[in-house]
């Protein structure tokens, strides 16, 4: 085989990857419905609203009273309806429960939501120096470079 069979075979195979790689994407994307929210975005970088979320399923009163029914829609809609079929009403309630109970914030601050104020008063608060006009993706590299050295 001559070496540009070779490199057409190489660069075929290469695409082929690539794009399967990009229609998994896509389609994973698309299964979470934010394949629609990143075509709005702008080329500056700046975030569309976020679409409205449609209210989690709370029925009322003790869990302990709630119907099997009432567990399993409570936690599909919080995404935690896989193998909920075979569950025991005794594990629904302890599921329910554990959901219940869990903390509403990490205390986890994501850098990719700051501004590009907000981060350089971080680079500042850390005795880091910003330079003259860096972008955003360099400020952002700075602070997330910063968030994650070893203490």
């Amino acid at each position: 085989m001559d070496q540009s069979t070779q490199r057409t075979l190489i660069y075929g195979a290469t695409a082929v990857v690539v794009g399967y790689a990009a229609y998994q994407i896509y389609m994973s994307m698309s299964a979470s419905g934010s394949a629609s929210t990143s075509n709005s975005q702008s080329y500056s970088g700046s975030r569309a609203a976020p679409a409205p979320k449609k209210p989690a399923y709370t029925p009322k009163g003790d869990p302990e009273s709630w119907s099997e029914d009432d567990m399993k829609k409570y936690l599909t809609s919080r995404n935690l309806g896989m193998g909920l079929d075979h569950a025991s009403k005794h594990e629904l309630l302890a599921m329910v429960e554990s959901k219940m109970h869990e903390p509403t914030s990490t205390g986890f601050d994501d850098p990719e939501e700051w501004s590009a104020e907000e981060m350089k008063e971080f680079l500042r608060s850390n005795n880091l120096a910003v330079g003259h006009n860096p972008s955003r993706l360099e400020l952002l590299a700075m602070v997330e470079a910063k968030m994650h050295e070893p203490k």
